[in-house]
């Protein structure tokens, strides 16, 4: 793991307050210090500078370790929540752009169904008003499905009333009949 300039300055800063302690160090003392100061500053490496500092009995590396872990562990904490909060927020935005979506193709499929209605109507009218002419008659009805053969009963906006001989009534909606017979 590569030291940060802010944690070379911090460990500077500690090993330079080491240096200041009244101490009965000798001259060797104060040339380790020089020299831990120096790996300091040259080290890339976190294990080699406690490795050193620890050798050299300075400083406890116990507490620069679990200073360490403890910053490990809090980053690690904060990546988790902004990972957990992106992944919110991705869903979040996921769904919200999927039932606009939604909402929009429902829409636009109702609006396309209204526009074939108005481009039916002017048909459906003159159907509306030949099957008028008819009422009380026997008329022969075709649909996709089925043929019937009835008098015509009633005839509403969008179907009409057929009861076949039998009393069977059939409603029939306009937009489905293909042809009409009388009969």
């Amino acid at each position: 793991m590569a030291l940060s300039s802010e944690a070379k300055a911090r460990l500077l800063n500690l090993l330079g307050t080491l240096q200041t302690l009244p101490t009965t160090a000798t001259s060797t003392t104060t040339t380790t210090t020089n020299n831990l100061l120096n790996t300091a500053n040259s080290s890339t490496n976190v294990t080699e500078l406690l490795s050193t500092l620890n050798t050299n009995g300075l400083v406890d590396t116990s507490l620069i370790t679990n200073l360490l872990n403890t910053t490990t562990t809090n980053v690690t904490d904060l990546l988790n929540t902004t990972t957990t909060s992106a992944t919110n927020l991705l869903n979040t935005t996921t769904a919200t752009a999927t039932g606009l979506l939604n909402t929009t193709t429902t829409a636009t499929t109702n609006l396309l169904i209204d526009l074939l209605r108005l481009r039916l109507l002017p048909s459906l009218n003159a159907l509306r008003n030949d099957l008028t002419n008819r009422l009380n008659q026997t008329v022969q009805l075709s649909t996709e499905y089925e043929t019937l053969t009835g008098v015509l009963l009633a005839v509403l906006s969008d179907y009409v009333v057929l009861v076949e001989s039998d009393g069977t009534m059939h409603f029939v909606n306009l937009s489905k009949i293909e042809t009409v017979a009388s009969l």
